[in-house]
């Protein structure tokens, strides 16, 4: 459940993730980098929006994330597998799979990212 008070952040999320993998996409192509950079984007403003907001990242990254999960692929992966298409069905499977790595892949350098900035940052305020 979120907050009415954190909706406008969690839906900014979401449109930042639709609007950059569509964009990356339109420009880079591939499944992998555009997939990998919406997810980072994603989980940075998250960041971001539960420090504004005083509330834990993952009320901003999941529903963020849902845009960019692979449903289409995996439903391709799993009516091909029943139709006893096995290749067609490793394509889309493996394409499923490249695109959870990119999402994670973008989540855990967002976080990593986070950790060294707010370092430097805290660091820096204990000199002064």
């Amino acid at each position: 459940r979120v907050k009415p008070s954190k909706l406008p952040f969690v839906a900014l999320d979401g449109l930042i993730a639709c609007v950059s993998y569509f964009a990356l996409t339109e420009v880079i192509g591939g499944d992998f980098i555009p997939n990998a950079i919406a997810a980072f984007l994603t989980a940075f403003a998250a960041e971001i929006f539960a420090r504004i907001c005083k509330a834990p990242t993952t009320v901003f990254l999941l529903p963020g994330c849902i845009a960019l999960v692979p449903g289409g692929t995996l439903y391709y992966a799993t009516s091909n597998f029943l139709s006893q298409n096995y290749v067609d069905a490793a394509k889309y499977l493996l394409t499923t799979v490249e695109v959870g790595v990119a999402i994670g892949a973008g989540i855990i350098i967002a976080a990593l990212l986070r950790i060294v900035v707010f370092k430097l940052i805290f660091k820096n305020r204990n000199k002064t």
